[in-house]
């Protein structure tokens, strides 16, 4: 008798519905921002229940909404978990095909979010609807998850936070990975550096008020200090970090001692900076955010008191603070090599594709 791999393997090649699924979900805008997932989760919800599958619509926020539906029961517990919202499509960018159109041209399909990650939703959403149809052990769950691009409060995080019944033994999600299997992500701390003066009439300069910006620059080679901290790592996460960078040298080849160093060290990016108004006056305000990315075995909490005693010792009235809510601020995260979801995923993919996979790590969102 053919698997459920067999079976869903044969039906992939012998029909064009997850072709057709993903062409749907392009066709409906789910642009973040504004970050509207209305239409999108009522498509999932009107697919699923022509499968004989019912789920639950849940708005976070008006217009933020996720969808949730499980099949079976009991252990194992398998999560299978994609967003819908993606980066929005700017009014005169270089499209030469609508974004919206969902096209198939010379193999390939074509729009908005096609790669993040509405591919990879579609694949997940079939392979949901398969598997459901089979006899399995244990319990599936999908979750489709509203505001990712904006950080993921109103979804995966609002339901991880109210809805436990969804936090399974493992997740699998459909994000792009390069074909890799990526089983590790870099920590990402937005970094709110803040700097207060005292206006005055730029004529005055030097001698009247007091320059933010000034404050801000004398402060920002400090900042920058901190690029290239290495991670701390574990004999865990050292053998991870190995394997990661086997994968790299394939990948990469010359280009793979700079992916090894962004996998591995602190990256601090000075992203923006505002202040001012005229350059006729002294600027009473300055703020400037940094984008950090850490490796494994540094904390944001860390890095942030790091920065803030560091800048403290030359300015203590500069305020050091987070961009996001601490709730979305997250360690680096990673998965064993040997754990069972990193291991049926590799062979898995293996017999799929007849590529020995490689492993990767991304470098934050």
């Amino acid at each position: 008798m053919p698997s459920t791999k067999q079976n869903l393997l044969s039906q992939v090649n012998e029909n064009g519905e997850l072709t057709e699924l993903l062409q749907n979900l392009l066709r409906i805008p789910s642009d973040n921002p504004p970050g509207d997932t209305t239409a999108i989760t009522e498509f999932i919800q009107q697919y699923l229940r022509m499968h004989g599958i019912e789920s639950d619509i849940i708005v976070t926020k008006p217009g933020i909404a996720n969808i949730i539906a499980s099949v079976g029961e009991g252990a194992p517990h398998l999560v299978l978990n994609g967003h819908l919202d993606t980066f929005p499509s700017e009014v005169g960018e270089p499209w030469s095909i609508p974004p919206y159109s969902g096209e198939l041209r010379d193999g390939k399909i074509y729009g908005r979010g096609a790669g993040d990650m509405k591919g990879g939703l579609a694949a997940l959403l079939y392979s949901f609807v398969k598997v459901a149809e089979t006899s399995h052990k244990g319990t599936l769950t999908f979750t489709g998850t509203s505001d990712e691009e904006t950080g993921g409060e109103w979804g995966a995080l609002w339901l991880l936070e109210n809805k436990p019944e969804l936090i399974g033994d493992a997740v699998l999600n459909g994000e792009p990975s390069g074909l890799t299997v990526r089983i590790g992500e870099k920590s990402r701390v937005s970094i709110v550096l803040e700097a207060e003066g005292k206006a005055a009439h730029g004529s005055f300069a030097g001698y009247v008020g007091e320059n933010a910006i000034m404050k801000m620059v004398r402060i920002l080679p400090l900042v920058a200090e901190f690029q290239g901290i290495s991670a701390r790592l574990t004999d865990e996460t050292r053998r991870l970090t190995e394997e990661v960078m086997k994968g790299y040298r394939q990948q990469y080849g010359h280009e793979s001692e700079t992916m090894a160093n962004v996998l591995k060290e602190v990256t601090v990016n000075i992203g923006t900076i505002h202040g001012g108004s005229e350059d006729n006056i002294v600027p009473a305000h300055c703020v400037v955010k940094v984008d950090t990315r850490l490796p494994l075995g540094i904390t944001p909490e860390e890095i942030t008191d790091m920065m803030r005693e560091k800048i403290h010792a030359v300015d203590p009235s500069i305020k050091v603070s987070w961009a996001r809510p601490p709730q979305i601020v997250t360690e680096s995260t990673y998965s064993c090599i040997d754990a069972d979801i990193t291991k049926e995923l590799a062979k898995n993919s293996e017999e799929v594709t007849g590529m020995k996979p490689l492993y990767s790590f991304t470098s934050g969102g």
